[in-house]
């Protein structure tokens, strides 16, 4: 249109109205979105064929001319495919299908993979002799971005097929259909039964003294107030002495004072006697107070000055540890039994670090005792730790759970399924059918006889069987038993067993 009217640069391939070189303060006209012009491309070295100075080396002097030149990689400076790349016409300059992951360039330039493309990129004059392949995407001279799912259409791509029926039954592959299930969307992990904290008492001696019975045995239940221990202590017997002192000396200074205020009304006594009769009152009475104090929260008599006192439970409970014995030198330092209310437990989970985000307080929790064939648990999250563990990369979260049965001990083991989403349809599969390749998950679909089709999958849960997402549909054949075996062709730069053929990316 533009060379039909005379408006053309010959020289620089553009409009002279609006030339960027010999024009470059022109406005460019609105004419729309252009086509793209996918013929006008060179697929070899990422830029428009017309510009292509590799390919057509007569267009050299004309860009040079022009100030449009980059001599660090040759290629004029306003198409340089290295230091201003440029999409492809019509569509992304490699797809995720045409990428190898092992070397991080389009399959389709792939010297490594394809050792033949070597002469013609040769000849082409781009080809890097320091790193062996084609200068333009040398993945260690000019680093690419790897299209979107590149990695996922690779490993998608390596179809692994047995030569024959006989090889493939040998090597004991073993399939199960998967299912469809309606199940919430949970984080599994483990758990420790503990006893509930907030209610559990540790009975101790508030002053010394020497354990001269025991009234409650190992496992009995006890009611709040019980008698657990009597102690005999010198200590006790010496306070009981000293409160009876002071109930004396209560009564003396308040019969004291008594008569100082009489004489006070007679004004035969000052008003100094009278405040000196009332200080010696209060000192009394404190002191009374003082031992009345120790002599309650000790649990003595104080009455007769015995030198016993009786330890009560200060909870509702099970003793479910006692160490005091008959003769036991009791102090505040020594712990002579332990009351735990156990009708509510904690289960004390490790949640995986990469999960934490999911858990929320007030989850339906699910724990299942190791070794029990008891119907699971439930309860809910209370807790929540505000840090990670740094020796196992976890994070702690608390479940209360009924325990009215009593089945649960301390430090039982125990799985814990958290419930983080809504329930919803999906697939599950074994376990043991999910395989790791690099740094994505991967399930094998047996889709023919002898035919083994890798699936990167999105796998939910820990347990025996797991949620999957991804291209798995219930009623697919997924390989359990053999699956490592399949894992191991797989891998970039395996060997393999050498009883089957694996397809490599791209179909080459």
């Amino acid at each position: 249109m533009y060379q039909a009217r005379g408006d053309w640069c010959e020289e620089h391939g553009f409009p002279e109205s609006f030339c960027p070189i010999c024009n470059p303060g022109a406005s460019i006209p609105d004419v729309g979105a252009a086509p793209a012009a996918a013929a006008d491309w060179c697929a070899g070295h990422g830029l428009p064929e017309s510009k292509c100075t590799k390919c057509n080396p007569e267009l050299v002097p004309q860009f040079r001319a022009a100030g449009d030149w980059c001599e660090e990689h040759g290629f004029p400076e306003s198409a340089c495919p290295v230091c201003n790349p440029q999409p492809r016409p019509g569509g992304t300059s490699a797809s995720a299908a045409d990428w190898c992951v092992e070397h991080a360039l389009p399959e389709s330039k792939c010297t490594k993979c394809n050792p033949s493309l070597v002469a013609e990129f040769r000849a082409a004059g781009d080809f890097c002799e320091e790193h062996g392949f084609p200068e333009a995407v040398c993945p260690v001279c000019n680093p690419q971005e790897p299209p979107a799912g590149a990695e996922q259409a690779a490993i998608e791509a390596r179809v692994v097929r047995f030569r024959s029926p006989d090889i493939e039954r040998s090597a004991g592959i073993q399939t199960v259909a998967a299912e469809s299930s309606r199940a919430s969307q949970a984080v599994e992990c483990t758990a420790r039964i503990a006893f509930d904290a907030d209610k559990m008492a540790d009975i101790r001696a508030i002053v010394p003294g020497i354990v001269r019975r025991v009234r409650a045995e190992l496992g009995a239940q006890v009611a709040r107030g019980a008698p657990l221990f009597e102690l005999e202590s010198t200590r006790v017997g010496e306070i009981q002495g000293a409160l009876q002192t002071a109930r004396e000396r209560v009564r003396t200074a308040q019969a004291n004072l008594a008569r100082q205020r009489e004489l006070r009304a007679s004004d035969i006594a000052s008003a100094r006697q009278v405040e000196v009769a009332e200080q010696e009152l209060a000192t009394a009475q404190a002191e009374a107070r003082t031992a009345e104090a120790t002599l309650r929260m000790a649990g003595a008599a104080q009455s007769t000055p015995s030198g016993r006192y009786t330890l009560s439970a200060p909870i509702a409970g099970t003793v479910v540890r006692r160490p005091a014995v008959l003769g036991l030198l009791a102090t505040e330092s020594e712990s002579l039994a332990t009351i735990a209310d156990t009708s509510v437990m904690w289960a004390l989970c490790d949640v995986p670090e990469a999960h934490a985000s999911r858990v929320a307080l007030g989850q339906r929790v699910v724990v299942r005792v190791e070794g029990s064939d008891d119907a699971p648990l439930e309860g809910a999250l209370t807790w929540i730790a505000a840090e990670v563990d740094p020796r196992t990369r976890t994070v702690a979260a608390r479940a209360e759970v009924r325990n009215d049965s009593g089945r649960l001990r301390s430090n039982q083991f125990a799985r814990a399924r958290i419930e983080t989403g809504a329930p919803r349809t999906a697939v599950t599969i074994p376990r043991g059918a999910v395989q790791r390749v690099g740094q994505r998950e991967v399930v094998f679909v047996r889709t023919a006889q002898g035919v083994y089709e890798p699936r990167i999958v999105e796998r939910h849960g820990d347990g025996e069987r797991v949620q999957v997402e991804g291209r798995v549909q219930a009623g697919d054949a997924v390989v359990t038993t053999g699956a490592v075996l399949l894992r191991t062709e797989i891998m970039p730069g395996s060997i393999g067993a050498g009883c089957c053929e694996v397809e490599p990316a791209g179909g080459n």
